[in-house]
């Protein structure tokens, strides 16, 4: 079963080492140094761990500016690719020091590229996010609107909504895809993966999700949106088809030593159990994790 970047690479631990000490080396670069001069870091840090927590599908609790208007001060005093270059370097080596595999670290930079236009798009830059090109608050509404009326009207999708809220439903995912597209970032909810487990359960599929974006772009199409901005739209859409369609995280069960069984474990930690011997009689138990709210 897929899991997420987050889940990958160890949580959000592992997200918040690769943070400090990705800091430590922008901080130690003569040509990055200057950008963060005046800037509280132990806030730019807390901010940057929660972003990248929600960027690599882990809880979505990131409730800052836009990439583009957070950066707008680096831009007006010089930030270009040549020093994004550099940032991403330096992700790549602290990755590296953490002893994240290849794999990981190329996809992590493949997140991080995906944000470059944005990044560097500055306050006055022609090169608006794909929220501003597509014409903003007013169409990411229509859009979702639009997009409702063609999955609810679609017998292969329809079912997975029943009994759902549509108008919490569109809320949530006008406000998700604000974010998704690079407008404000209002978005609070579930990470993907947890929003959409139950439609998983139900047998949500890739077949499915290929017919969404079907409606997607028939939604984009008949609201005069230009065909590479649909294009840019998809792109996203398809970044997230893993998270989606991963369905519920098993949780990492006890250690239970060869030949013995499992009688009853915990539904709030992963490492209490009562355990069965070989020769048939309940014999071991092993302890709550701390904190446990069923170790009373």
């Amino acid at each position: 079963m897929a899991v997420t970047l987050y889940g990958k690479i160890g949580g959000k631990a592992a997200v918040n080492a690769a943070v400090d000490l990705f800091y430590k080396k922008v901080l130690a670069d003569e040509k990055l140094a200057p950008f963060f001069e005046g800037v509280d870091m132990a806030k730019q840090s807390a901010s940057q761990k929660i972003f990248l927590n929600m960027a690599f599908g882990g809880p979505a609790k990131y409730k800052g500016k836009s990439m583009r208007e957070a950066h707008a001060q680096l831009v007006a005093k010089g930030l270009k690719d040549e020093h994004f270059d550099l940032v991403v370097k330096h992700l790549g080596a602290t990755l590296q020091e953490l002893d994240v595999p290849e794999e990981l670290i190329n996809e992590a930079a493949g997140i991080a590229e995906s944000v470059r236009g944005d990044v560097l798009a500055g306050p006055e830059n022609e090169a608006a996010s794909l929220f501003d090109r597509i014409g903003g608050e007013a169409a990411v509404d229509a859009a979702v609107d639009l997009f409702y009326q063609k999955v609810l009207a679609d017998d292969s999708l329809k079912s997975f909504f029943d009994g759902v809220d549509m108008k919490h439903q569109a809320s949530s995912q006008k406000a998700f895809l604000t974010m998704a597209f690079g407008g404000p970032a209002k978005y609070s909810g579930k990470q993907l993966r947890a929003a959409h487990e139950k439609l998983v359960s139900k047998g949500l599929d890739g077949w499915h999700y290929d017919a969404v974006m079907g409606h997607l772009g028939e939604t984009l199409v008949e609201l005069g949106v230009p065909e590479d901005l649909i294009g840019e739209a998809a792109a996203i859409a398809e970044s997230v088809r893993g998270d989606i369609l991963a369905g519920p995280e098993k949780k990492p069960g006890p250690n239970i030593p060869k030949n013995w069984e499992l009688v009853r474990g915990c539904d709030s930690c992963s490492k209490f159990a009562i355990l069965r011997g070989p020769e048939g009689r309940v014999r071991l138990m092993l302890a709550h994790e701390d904190g446990c709210s069923e170790s009373n």
